[in-house]
């Protein structure tokens, strides 16, 4: 995720200076506000002015990254933790008292909250679009993206998961080089799709795919869920009942 707007936000207000002052001969206040919020970018000689005027300098900036990515990423495990144990308090606290991370993951987090309250239905539409015009406007998405697909799946039309699935399955298979928690994401969103799609009257090629693909993805522990999971999917959808009652057996057991 771009987390240049994240930075300057938490910049500027270390410094504690409006938009007007923090880009003052740069750039207007209510465009800052809109790169804050990763909805426009900036230009990199209007980024090094900023910086240079506040003096700070790049190094310093660019350096910050990491830092946000991992905060990003506890933020993240922290509210797939609390969704999958029912925590409804947790993620309450979450969205009313952390500092991070951005807007879209903390969104999604609020759909997940509306979820195991039974407000699925009341997320507004405003958010909703606003996540997918940040994922669709990304190139190649890292793990805060793909963290934000495998946990927003009920928002997207079934073409758009399509066309996710499809992006997936066809550049994201370089399995031996990812990361446990990509890796685990991966598997998360095809799961989904699977869970969702397996019995119902889409591309069997897309089905097949699928099915392959988490097939092929290394024998790790992070992912023995997932795997078992798919397996108890293919089996019913082979009509195996054998083989899905012993693997779902296993499913209730590990869940």
């Amino acid at each position: 995720m771009d987390v240049i707007g994240e930075n300057l936000k938490n910049i500027r207000l270390s410094l504690k200076l409006t938009r007007s002052e923090f880009a003052k001969d740069v750039i207007d206040g209510s465009y800052l506000a809109h790169i804050e919020k990763n909805k426009n970018e900036i230009r990199a000689i209007d980024l090094v002015e900023i910086l240079e005027q506040n003096n700070i300098s790049l190094m310093e900036f660019l350096s910050s990254f990491g830092e946000v990515k991992e905060k990003n990423r506890i933020y993240e495990e922290k509210a797939s933790k609390a969704f999958f144990g029912g925590d409804v308090d947790t993620l309450t606290d979450m969205l009313e008292n952390s500092a991070y991370p951005g807007l879209i993951i903390r969104q999604v987090v609020s759909l997940m909250r509306d979820k195991l309250t039974n407000h699925e239905a009341s997320f507004p539409k405003k958010f909703k679009t606003m996540i997918k015009r940040f994922l669709f406007s990304v190139d190649c998405w890292n793990n805060d993206c793909l963290w934000i697909i495998a946990n927003s799946f009920e928002i997207f039309a079934p073409d758009e998961i399509y066309s996710i699935i499809i992006l997936i399955l066809r550049n994201y298979t370089d399995f031996e080089d990812y990361t446990d928690r990509k890796i685990k994401l991966l598997a998360e969103i095809v799961t989904n799709f699977l869970e969702l799609y397996a019995n119902s009257k889409v591309s069997s090629w897309k089905i097949k795919h699928a099915f392959s693909y988490i097939e092929k993805m290394p024998s790790r522990p992070i992912i023995f869920y997932e795997k078992a999971r798919v397996a108890y999917l293919k089996a019913e959808n082979c009509y195996n009942k054998e083989k899905s009652t012993i693997i779902g057996k296993i499913l209730d057991y590990i869940h």
